[in-house]
Formats: structure tokens, sequence, C-alpha cells
């Protein structure tokens, strides 16, 4: 359904939530953008681009 480019896309956005917010980013990440996440079958892309913090 979707591509890589959503991916990379829904992944920065929850780096910045996580980033700005915190622990309440993280909160809203999880509840709005990790159902469409799941969606896709690519790795984080932040991992690929050395810029991931969490794995």
């Amino acid at each position: 359904m979707f591509g890589r480019k959503a991916a990379q896309k829904l992944d920065n956005a929850a780096a910045g939530l996580h980033s700005r917010y915190g622990k309440a980013g993280d909160a809203v990440a999880n509840a709005v953008i990790a159902p469409v996440r799941r969606q896709i079958d690519t790795g984080c892309t932040r991992c690929s681009r050395g810029k991931c913090k969490k794995h």
C-alpha cells in the first residue's frame, strides 16, 4: 500500500515528536503514526541512514 518514502516520512515525524515532546510525543506517535507504519513492509528508515537513536 505505502512505499519507502512514506515510511521515511512517518519515521521522521515520529522522531520529531519524540525529540520535541519526549514521552508525550512517543504516546502520540504510537497512537497515530504506528498503525499506519505497521502496514509498510520496510524496516526503520532512520536506522538505514544512521540517524536512529532507538535501535
